[in-house]
């Protein structure tokens, strides 16, 4: 056990790259989603199961220092550092949204809206409440956030008296989870898992395996698995034993997508060569600003597409207009994501830690 664990940078890299597979998937989805070259690109930019990676690296960091250091955890300051670790860029986000589309209708009323009658589609959907997702609909996924990372302490001192009580709520996160708290406790449950063996993944010789010779094999399945709901829309269905099957045991295809994630990061914490391509500084500042990304894309997104045909028609070319306004939603969508992190972010890190280190 060491006094203090590392920050590993390299995660960070694989975060941003998922965040920015979730920008190309909006942006690709809002007009072309019904159509297969659409449901084919997206199994490469799976955007759409990039919060499989967020939830289960999640997990991994949620838990790697009080699993790998002498750091105990504290209720108390754990749940103060994560919630202004999440809520104070996600008020922005969705005070700027709510602006956008309110913008016809600006002034001292929508003052009076929002603080005197209480605006109910916003103040739901600043307190995350489930299904309440009108401004900023990929909200969602923050309140699923939000409330594993209130339950991970549990998963956490769970893991620290004997790891085999994590394995034993992996099938009931399954079967139980997916109804009662969430499909993606699984997820976090992933990443408990990879926190408490990553010494030993680290030093795993893949090579030397009896694995080794099916690595193209189960890479195939691996993605597969990550890409299986959007087979699933491109088949239609998997047939009604399977239905029945899913349906008893309580599978959720997002429990699918949770495990390929797992098996992806299980690759990139073994894969040295990986790691280094990963420390670059780009993806490093990516991955830096990840969460913000996140929340500042959909607005991007949101006003080019609103004014698509105008858009074309400047252009004189759809596919002239395709990739310039894509280029155009990264860049606005880092530049205003830098902002947010240096500006709001940041500052609430900088105030969380400082004001949770005098709690007794």
């Amino acid at each position: 056990m060491i006094a203090k664990s590392k920050r590993i940078t390299y995660l960070d890299s694989v975060r941003g790259i998922a965040a920015m597979m979730v920008v190309f998937y909006h942006f690709i989805g809002w007009h072309w989603g019904e159509t297969h070259a659409y449901h084919l690109a997206s199994m490469i930019f799976n955007g759409a199961d990039a919060v499989s990676f967020f939830f289960v690296l999640s997990g991994f960091v949620l838990s790697y220092k009080y699993l790998h250091s002498d750091a105990e955890i504290d209720i108390k300051k754990y749940t103060f550092n994560r919630v202004l670790r999440l809520y104070p860029a996600f008020i922005v986000t969705i005070l700027l949204n709510y602006l956008y589309w309110s913008r016809h209708n600006l002034g001292i009323n929508i003052l009076e809206e929002v603080f005197l009658n209480l605006h109910r589609p916003l103040w739901t959907e600043l307190m995350m409440v489930r299904g309440h997702h009108m401004y900023y609909v990929p909200g969602w996924t923050l309140g699923v956030e939000m409330g594993l990372s209130l339950i991970m302490p549990f998963f956490i001192l769970a893991a620290i008296k004997d790891i085999k009580l994590i394995w034993w709520f992996v099938p009931l996160t399954i079967y139980i989870g997916a109804q009662y708290i969430s499909p993606f406790a699984l997820h976090f449950c992933f990443g408990v898992i990879l926190a408490y063996y990553y010494p030993q993944i680290q030093e795993y010789n893949f090579k030397e395996s009896k694995y080794y010779p099916y690595r193209w094999l189960i890479a195939f399945g691996v993605f597969l698995l990550f890409s299986i709901r959007h087979i699933e829309r491109m088949a239609g269905d998997f047939g009604k034993v399977y239905q029945k099957l899913a349906e008893f045991l309580k599978l959720d295809l997002f429990h699918y997508t949770g495990f390929a994630s797992f098996m992806i990061l299980l690759f990139v914490m073994n894969n040295e060569k990986v790691q280094h391509f990963l420390n670059g500084k780009v993806l490093h500042f990516i991955g830096k600003i990840s969460y913000s990304i996140y929340l500042m894309h959909w607005l991007i997104v949101v006003i080019i597409m609103e004014r698509w045909d105008r858009i074309v028609a400047f252009f004189g070319s759809t596919k002239l207009a395709f990739g310039t306004m894509l280029c155009v939603t990264i860049i606005a969508t880092i530049v205003s994501a830098t902002f947010l992190y240096y500006f709001v972010e940041k500052p609430f890190i900088k105030y969380s830690k400082r004001v949770s280190s005098k709690f007794s």
